[in-house]
């Protein structure tokens, strides 16, 4: 199945995505924006990590700009079927005449969508280190909510970081739907 969002797919990683997904994690510039730390990852560490997906436990998907190309990859992960809660992660790695701002905004609205009409989830939440400015901005585009900060969780770069707790209800995305 295919996520329609606008301006892009969400679709099934394929293992013809392995060099993408590899060639993004080890970029450091996305790696200095993201929560966690990461090891350089080798081809075979990418194909363990494909190969271990757990459909009970996280949604993962590529971003594809419709009749265009990969994007990133957006994450719904430590689903919680009890509670009925989410955590959102999402990577972007694109080539300069394909960034667009809305085409993130648009997958991270798709995955909500799924995530609350399709899932049944109540609640998805996400962390953003207190230096990555346009991850918060996204959030509070999507309508996420400002939790509070998880003070100098992360460290990066030589220092310690606070992260930004954001979350969003099925009710306010359901608000936020209707005015979009």
């Amino acid at each position: 199945m295919i996520i329609d969002a606008n301006s892009v797919i969400l679709r099934a990683i394929e293992e013809k995505d392995l060099p993408y997904l590899q060639d993004m994690i080890n970029d450091p510039d996305i790696e200095r924006m993201t929560v966690g730390g990461c090891f350089p990852v080798s081809a075979d560490r990418q194909k363990r990590w494909f190969d271990g997906y757990d459909q009970q436990k996280e949604l993962r998907c590529m971003i594809e700009v419709k009749g265009g190309a990969t994007v990133g990859m957006v994450i719904l992960n430590e689903i919680d079927w009890r509670n009925r809660t989410a955590s959102l992660g999402y990577k972007t790695k694109a080539a300069p005449g394909e960034r667009k701002h809305g085409n993130v905004d648009d997958a991270v609205m798709g995955i909500l969508n799924f995530a609350f009409n399709e899932l049944g989830l109540e609640c998805v939440y996400e962390t953003v280190l207190d230096y990555n400015l346009p991850s918060q901005r996204l959030a509070e585009r999507c309508g996420m909510k400002r939790d509070g900060v998880q003070r100098s969780r992360i460290y990066k770069n030589g220092e310690r970081h606070d992260l930004i707790s954001y979350s969003i209800l099925k009710s306010e995305f359901f608000e936020q739907y209707q005015r979009s």
